[in-house]
């Protein structure tokens, strides 16, 4: 190769080497700039746009008859533009903090210099809204503030929507309350899509507010914040408005609800009051509960409990000590509903159920006649535990079941368990009166919407052998007596006021159990609304000739057996009332006193059940709890509206208790 053709040579590959680097620059460009183009298109709008979530008001929860009773105000909100402070001086930053905690302190808004910073500096709020410190502030600190803005650099004062309690403590335990959503929350809802929930959103934690918790959240707004290479806002590109929840339609009448909730704290109080009797431990009336319910469709009319709370507070974060005072086993927790938490022996009033398992499984026919003599001995048993007096040592004679219910004989339901368990080989085995009670409802949940319900405990030998493999307990053997005990609703068996109401509305409307409700609707802002119906769980075979006699002697307790007393004056031919007193011994305390019952007989409307723990005796304490409501659910008294702003609003009455009914 000659001289002249070497650097020809290695031109020529130098331009191929330029023309391959040309075309793949050009390549490269078509790409981004053509074909990749959509892509970092969305990309680069991904930079600039920022979205920031508007919180939606809540649904509002309403009565059965439209009254609101959890509404929606506007309250003024303390914030803090995370940029803006972030811009400020250290020093300048510490001073703000240290004036804004000043002036929050000095309204009664209890917040550290701290707890702002760690606020503010949580990065799990969004860099586009202003960071909340404190909520619900008086109207004179929006205006000092504004005032002073100068001193008060980044500090913004904004109006939102908060929950607003008008009957404060009245149906507290089936409302419930909001709070702030909590990281366990916030993890659990993470994959709610249609209504996405941030840091600082509100959520239910109890009571209605929770179990519709879907219904009542708002849709919330989304606004598009344009911002510069420095991730600082410059303008709102756009903004879609937030959509507020659906309302709630409760199956509750907050007039009644109010009448129940007095009742039961007066016929609590007149119980302390009562100095007790042949030496038995002092009436301390501490828990209660009123259930009332449509024996018809399952709707719970009313539903009291003592002690309660007033939800009010919550709403701006309750502070350490009233939260304290909330769970202090002291106070009997208030935060409990405690007519589907309560857990209590039901007494004479489970004489129901275990007069409908005599009858149906043939053990006693309707006008088989036992001899009370005042007390039964247990056959086989020996030892002084082995004798059961009736209450008060009454002797009452020749019975029949009706009878039997009405005066409420003891001995005629001990011989009833008594035999059940002799005669086991023939009546269903060990727990053959258990198999018949348990489509009543007694020791299961009854499933009404609400969370936290007790399931109550119907005792069977095969339970007791089991508590006693995992626990120390004296005796792992079912015996007689524990069969006696459980007749007379006594011994292991417990239920919650919620079962006791349901299975008298059971017996009333002639069979048929339905889930008990809290809601009637759920009507949404725009759309149809949607109709909570009733839902059977089971029908109970109730055929007349177990019924009759049943029905006879509950309609006797208030006119001549146990309630006389307390319905002494009530006219029980225009309105009929069946039911049944309870008194529940528990060792080392006063006597739970309880009244179960329906009316107005043939076609009941109501069915109401009333504990009253450590109050005496169920005819003296709980039933005239009872008469106070259906003569106002009968219009025999005026039904008084309920107050606004709770019972504290309401002049103190007193409650006619009476005396002389040992059940």
């Amino acid at each position: 190769m000659s001289g002249d053709q070497v650097p020809r040579l290695r031109l020529s590959v130098l331009g191929v080497v330029a023309v391959a680097l040309f075309v793949a620059l050009f390549a490269r460009l078509y790409d981004l700039q053509i074909v990749g183009s959509p892509e970092f298109q969305v990309q680069a709008e991904a930079n600039r746009v920022r979205t920031v979530q508007v919180p939606a008001p809540r649904g509002r929860i309403l009565d059965r008859n439209g009254t609101v009773l959890v509404d929606n105000r506007i309250a003024v909100v303390i914030a803090i533009n995370r940029n803006e402070f972030n811009d400020l001086a250290e020093e300048d930053r510490n001073m703000l903090v240290v004036r804004l905690v000043g002036e929050l302190n000095r309204v009664g808004k209890t917040i550290t210099a701290d707890q702002i910073s760690r606020r503010v500096n949580d990065e799990r709020f969004s860099r586009y809204a202003p960071v909340p410190v404190a909520s619900d502030v008086p109207e004179q600190l929006k205006i000092y503030l504004e005032e002073h803005a100068a001193e008060f650099p980044s500090v913004t004062v904004e109006r939102t929507a908060v929950r607003t309690y008008p009957y404060r403590e009245l149906a507290a335990n089936v409302i419930g309350y909001v709070g702030k959503i909590n990281e366990t929350e916030l993890a659990a809802v993470a994959s709610v899509e249609d209504k996405p929930y941030t840091l600082n959103d509100d959520i239910g934690k109890t009571g209605v507010e929770k179990t519709y918790e879907q219904y009542l959240r708002g849709t919330p707004g989304v606004r598009q914040i344009e911002v510069d290479a420095q991730g600082d806002a410059v303008r709102v590109i756009s903004e879609t408005l937030p959509r507020p929840g659906s309302d709630v339609e409760l199956t509750i009448d907050i007039d009644v609800q109010a009448l129940a909730q007095r009742r039961l704290e007066q016929g609590l109080e007149a119980a302390r009051a009562r100095p007790p009797r042949n030496g038995n431990p002092a009436n301390r009336g501490t828990r209660g509960a009123v259930v009332v319910e449509d024996p018809n469709n399952g709707q719970v009319i009313a539903m009291a409990s003592y002690p309660n709370y007033d939800p009010t507070p919550f709403v701006d974060g309750i502070d350490a000590a009233e939260w304290a005072y909330l769970n202090d086993p002291a106070n009997n927790y208030p935060l409990n509903n405690w007519a589907i938490q309560g857990q209590w022996a039901p007494g004479s009033t489970f004489k129901l159920f275990t007069g409908y398992a005599a009858l149906m499984s043939g053990l006693i026919a309707p006008d088989t006649v036992f001899y009370d003599s005042g007390g039964y001995q247990i056959p086989g048993c020996t030892g002084i535990k082995c004798f059961r007096s009736n209450s008060g040592g009454a002797a009452y004679g020749s019975l029949r079941i009706p009878e039997a219910l009405t005066v409420s004989s003891d001995a005629f339901f001990y011989n009833v368990g008594a035999q059940f368990w002799l005669q086991r080989d023939h009546l269903g085995g060990d727990a053959g009166m258990q198999q018949y009670i348990q489509g009543w409802g007694i020791g299961e949940e009854s499933t009404i919407p609400l969370r936290g319900e007790a399931s109550g405990r119907l005792p069977t030998p095969a339970w007791r052998r089991d508590f006693c493999e995992k626990t120390d307990c004296n005796d792992p053997e079912w015996r007689a007596g524990d069969n006696v005990n459980l007749a007379v609703g006594q011994g292991d068996l417990v239920l919650t006021p919620l079962q006791l109401a349901n299975g008298y509305a059971t017996f009333a409307n002639g069979g048929t159990r339905y889930q008990p409700k809290i809601a009637t609707r759920i009507v949404p802002p725009e759309g149809d609304p949607i109709v909570v119906g009733p839902k059977v769980v089971t029908r109970v075979d109730l055929p007349a000739w177990v019924r009759d006699p049943l029905m006879e002697g509950l309609l006797g307790v208030p006119r001549s057996g146990t309630a006389a007393s307390a319905f002494s004056g009530f006219d029980l031919d225009a309105w009929a009332i069946a039911g049944k007193t309870g008194t529940a011994q528990v060792d080392n305390k006063a006597d739970t006193a309880v009244f179960a019952s329906f009316g107005p007989a043939p076609a009941p409307k109501y069915a109401i059940a009333v504990f009253m723990e450590e109050s005496g005796f169920g005819g003296s304490n709980a039933a005239p709890v009872s008469r106070a409501l259906y003569e106002a659910l009968s219009g025999v008294v005026p039904l008084e509206p309920a107050p606004l702003g709770g019972l504290a609003n309401v002049p103190e009455g007193e409650l006619q208790t009476v005396g002389g009914a040992y059940d």
